[in-house]
């Protein structure tokens, strides 16, 4: 958002110099001539100011608090008189500034104050009338007359004077009525653009509940940020206390603060929202810095103007920041329009919209106060209003089109998933021929070579007694028949049809059970029902049923055991394999490099399972196998 370059500085506008009654007659009798005093530095107490003389000549007084508002205290004085046998109630218009304190010294009566001003803190016991015109109230007895004082401390840059005004009762009701039906239509347009604002915020926050993008969240507090700075300038108009009409000293520690934090909200929704990071990454650098920069002006500002309260110096500093601040704001922009990029543009149209609101803004207010220029609107800001809610179409707009773009690209993805996975199937499929194929081609070429081997082997160990011919054919038959087992677990395990852990330990079982009972050892196999939630490749499948016909061959071989036993269980994605029994065992460490052991560990290793082998002379023996899943 590109907030107001300067004030509307409507340094002492004056037509005249008089003194002018609204609905008073010759019942109040006011000298017209403003006699005037300034107390520089503003070191002199009431009783002192009496003492002094008010020989300063108006224009004078007015070039002196025009050129240093802030470094003195200005007095004006003149004289009234009740002319009526009973008790008047004047209210005192004293002009547009900070702090203004009345004073009225009359001869035999009670010295009167009464306090006001936009940065003094409101009466509550004072009528609603009071608090919305700004006037100070005086009471004057029958006939009573007396000098009225009227101090004026300046703090800010903006004020007003236009000499001083006193009304009678009525006279207020009828002048605040008829400033309010004349500007019925700002206040009417104030109240619905806040309400516009309310529901973008609401609309916002909803939208960052359901999709959690962190550019909603900078957006929300932007929306906040500008709600705040508009109620700092306004609430005061539509006579409604909220917070800043009721602590106006905010109205100052936080008028610079609400005019930068929105440049630091915007560009953090900027940055998320055209996902700046990951598309520009040369340009995400710079805003990062430019965001560090405001923030940390923004705690220098309030920090100087809590302990300084120098608005002045405040405002040269504000304006040089604001344009330093404008000037990177209009590079980022053109850089961006050169990405040619369609989300963009509505970031674009957005702040410009609201920068060529602000200023028109600025122009008009100087404009305004020509007496040959007639506008028709008294309040300024409406320009800049009307620019942020054409930014907030923008935004809208722009989130409806960047949700579109998900959308696009979503659908886009999932039809590259279908693709893909189309493709796997078919791939899967060409796969599980090949494994059809490769188990078949096994199964009866080599398969039918090896049994022939065997065959011819028997025959020939039947027909030849020579003891070395035999022993030689006894080995060719063996090592055909190990051949002839080991091919057939590799048939079994490429086969498509036993791609399961079920069919895996029902082979084992089966494979276990034969040996078991040829030997006579007494066992027992408990396999969990969870094991058909294992899903693991076909890779690990081999190793485990290789693993486990390697224990329970040498079990049976070497162990000598009468009991064994076989479980396996499946919990929290880890499967465990025990096989143990009561044999003879052996000596873990003598026995550590023996190939069957070993070979165990390796296929154990490769497919990062845990592998443990606890045995003790006569004691028996337990392999523990873990596999992660």
């Amino acid at each position: 958002m590109l907030f107001l370059f300067f004030y509307q500085l409507t340094f002492s506008q004056q037509q005249d110099e008089s003194i002018t009654k609204y609905g008073f007659q010759n019942e109040l009798v006011v000298s017209n001539e403003l006699s005037c005093f300034i107390d520089t530095g503003n070191s002199l107490n009431f009783q002192q100011i009496q003492l002094k003389q008010f020989d300063i000549a108006y224009p004078l007084f007015l070039k002196k608090i025009k050129s240093l508002p802030n470094k003195n205290s200005y007095w004006l004085k003149f004289s009234i008189q009740n002319n009526t046998d009973s008790s008047l109630q004047p209210f005192f218009d004293c002009g547009d500034f900070d702090f203004i304190s009345l004073y009225l010294v009359s001869p035999h009566h009670p010295l009167q104050q009464a306090e006001g001003g936009n940065l003094a803190h409101q009466d509550k016991s004072a009528l609603e009338l009071e608090r919305m015109s700004l006037t100070l109230p005086l009471m004057l007895a029958p006939r009573q007359e007396g000098d009225v004082y009227i101090k004026i401390i300046q703090k800010t840059p903006e004020y007003y004077l236009n000499g001083i005004g006193i009304y009678k009762q009525n006279f207020l009701d009828n002048s605040i009525s008829n400033a309010y039906y004349q500007n019925r239509y700002s206040i009417v347009w104030d109240i619905l653009f806040q309400g516009f604002l309310l529901c973008q915020i609401l609309y916002v926050l909803f939208q960052w509940i359901i999709i959690r993008r962190k550019e909603y969240v900078y957006y929300f507090l932007y929306l906040i940020a500008i709600v705040f700075y508009f109620l700092s300038r306004r609430e005061a108009v539509w006579g409604i206390p909220i917070l800043f009409s009721r602590y106006p000293a905010w109205t100052i520690y936080l008028n610079k603060t609400l005019q930068i934090l929105p440049y630091f909200l915007y560009y953090r929704f900027v940055r998320y929202f055209l996902e700046i990071r990951k598309n520009y990454p040369a340009l995400y650098k710079w805003i990062i810095r430019l965001e560090y920069f405001l923030l940390a002006y923004l705690v220098f500002d309030f920090l100087f103007i809590t302990s300084t309260y120098n608005t002045f110096l405040e405002t040269k500093i504000f304006i040089c920041i604001l344009v330093l601040v404008f000037i990177i704001t209009a590079a980022f922009i053109i850089y961006l329009f050169r990405q040619k990029q369609p989300l963009i543009y509505f970031v674009m149209m957005g702040s410009l919209f609201v920068g060529l609101g602000n200023i028109l803004g600025v122009l008009f207010s100087f404009l305004v106060f020509r007496e040959d220029f007639q506008l028709g609107i008294t309040n300024m800001l409406v320009f800049s209003q009307i620019g942020i809610v054409l930014e907030i179409l923008c935004f809208t707009s722009g989130l409806s089109y960047k949700s579109k773009l998900i959308e696009e690209e979503k659908l886009s993805t999932q039809q590259n998933l279908v693709k893909q996975l189309k493709a796997n199937e078919m791939l899967n499929a060409k796969m599980q021929n090949i494994r059809n194929k490769i188990a078949f081609d096994l199964h009866d070429e080599i398969g039918s070579t090896l049994s022939s081997i065997s065959i011819l082997s028997e025959m020939a160990l039947q027909k030849k007694k020579d003891a070395e011919s035999a022993g030689i054919f006894k080995e060719i038959k063996e090592n055909s028949i190990i051949v002839m087992e080991r091919m057939d677990d590799i048939v079994w395990s490429i086969n498509p049809n036993n791609d399961s852990m079920e069919n895996l330990f029902l082979r084992i079982k089966s494979f276990a059970a034969k040996l078991f009972e040829a030997r006579e050892i007494s066992y027992k196999i408990e396999i969990d029902q969870n094991i058909n939630y294992v899903d693991v490749l076909m890779e690990f499948r081999q190793h485990i049923y290789l693993i486990m016909k390697e224990a329970i061959n040498n079990l049976v071989k070497y162990s000598g055991c009468t009991e064994a036993g076989i479980f396996v269980s499946y919990h929290s994605s880890l499967l465990t394999i025990i096989i143990k029994d009561n044999g003879k065992g052996y000596d873990v460490n003598s026995a550590s490099n023996g190939n069957g052991l070993n070979s165990m560990r390796k296929r154990a290793e490769e497919m990062n399972a845990e592998i443990d082998m606890q045995s003790k002379i006569n004691e028996g023996t337990i392999i523990k196998l873990s596999v992660k899943n």
